[in-house]
């Protein structure tokens, strides 16, 4: 896990710039037009990605698939609602344990919506890393039951990834007779789950939720300002698109 956190970090802004400016002040010294256009490009896109109208752009890329209208759901084609876990934070010292990421409090936050809506039992799915105490599924399943006030009927527990979710959750679903499900996860995230879980013969349809583009509520002058919140989006969004193409690469 280190390693491929390292990778991914390493491969994304900030860090490749920095490695992008470092390389060309150490190696390029004596080529100082290639070394300062080098510099220029990394600070200049470090720059743009900072700015809240590339964030937009990048997730309208991603977020093709539309919310639900829950209104219209016949709930009879449906067996399940399948919920993808997004990460912990381990030991949480307020909680004295491990509990969701905020994105991971998202997805539950809809789909207990979607379950007083439908009635539909619920599948949460996210297994452990290698110093993971317990399963993610574990205490996505008591947040759902007891701060959402629903209910959790199944739990996939041996996930890693997004392509795992799939994976095993298609396996539940045969134990269980389930042919379709609503597939709860953030909506710049449903390409990459909808490539997995078509993958896996599962049959579903999105219910995308936390979307990052049109909800954009300030003056439009600070949408051409660098801020570090839309620096943060636009790498999220970027992690996205190069996790997509490795699914495809990989998994085709």
């Amino acid at each position: 896990m280190l390693i491929r956190s390292l990778l991914k970090t390493l491969a994304l802004p900030p860090s490749i710039n920095i490695l992008i400016i470092l390389f060309a002040l150490i190696f390029l010294a004596s080529r100082p037009r290639l070394r300062n256009s080098l510099i220029f490009l990394s600070i200049a896109s470090l720059a743009l990605l900072a700015l809240p109208v590339s964030t937009e752009y990048l997730a309208r890329t991603l977020e093709t698939y539309p919310a639900l209208e829950i209104k219209k759901i016949n709930t009879s084609e449906y067996q399940a609602i399948v919920i993808l876990g997004a990460g912990r934070y381990r030991d949480a010292v307020e909680y004295g344990a491990d509990v969701p990421k905020a994105m991971g409090l998202e997805r539950l936050r809809y789909g207990a919506l979607l379950q007083r809506k439908t009635g539909l039992p619920i599948l949460v799915a996210g297994g452990m890393w290698d110093k993971d105490k317990v399963p993610e599924s574990e205490f996505l399943k008591n947040i759902i039951e007891h701060e959402f006030m629903g209910s959790v009927l199944w739990q996939e527990s041996q996930s890693r990834t997004t392509w795992e979710n799939a994976k095993y959750t298609q396996q539940i679903a045969e134990q269980n007779q389930i042919q379709k499900v609503l597939l709860v996860t953030h909506a710049w995230h449903m390409p990459r789950a909808v490539y997995s879980f078509k993958k896996a013969g599962l049959a579903f349809t999105p219910a995308p939720t936390g979307f990052r583009s049109g909800n954009d509520d300030m003056p439009e002058i600070l949408d051409y300002l660098p801020q570090a919140s839309a620096l943060h989006n636009s790498v999220l969004m970027l992690h996205e698109m190069l996790g997509l193409l490795w699914y495809r690469f990989v998994y085709e």
